[in-house]
């Protein structure tokens, strides 16, 4: 009852900047993109507006100001920086969405390391957020759903949970 939903058009840069400061919790189920070349430019995807092509990049999250006690980037390859898969500049390894974050003020992050399918995230997601309901801590709510996971024969192969990983403060 809490949570604050956005969808569709709704899920806009406009409505993040407007709201993100003043959420415990922010949670991006869309579409993302590592940009090896140039890792400031890596993206989740939000709705266009306008002039707006609705690519939350790595350098417009720099400029956020959160106060979020957990984000979670439930997305592609979410979790990677540029220096992870190719060689860059000095200096410019491993910056990436998750550091951004980190950056902009939020305490944990939740990414990817890999390409996700959709329902076995779904999954990993409602466990991860019953855990989180219950009390346990962060690292303790996703181990838990990455168990859960494990233990069911359709989803127990390290593909759909072992490439969830949680990165921030205790």
């Amino acid at each position: 009852p809490r949570a604050r939903v956005l969808v569709g058009a709704q899920a806009n840069r406009r409505a993040l900047w407007d709201l993100a400061a003043r959420q415990g919790i922010i949670h991006f189920a869309t579409y993302g993109v590592l940009n090896k070349d140039n890792p400031l430019f890596s993206f989740v995807e939000l709705t266009p507006q306008g002039e707006d092509d609705g690519r939350l990049e790595v350098h417009d999250v720099y400029g956020l100001r959160l106060h979020a006690r957990l984000v979670v980037l439930s997305a592609c390859q979410t979790g990677l920086g540029a220096g992870a898969l190719a060689d860059v500049p000095a200096g410019d390894d491993w910056v990436g969405l998750v550091d951004a974050f980190l950056f902009a003020g939020a305490s944990h992050v939740v990414a990817t390391l890999w390409p996700v399918q959709d329902r076995a995230t779904a999954d990993l997601m409602t466990r991860f957020y019953a855990a989180i309901n219950a009390g346990e801590s962060e690292v303790q709510a996703l181990a838990e759903a990455q168990r859960a996971m494990l233990r069911n024969p359709a989803t127990a192969h390290p593909f759909y949970w072992a490439g969830f990983t949680l990165s921030g403060g205790q």
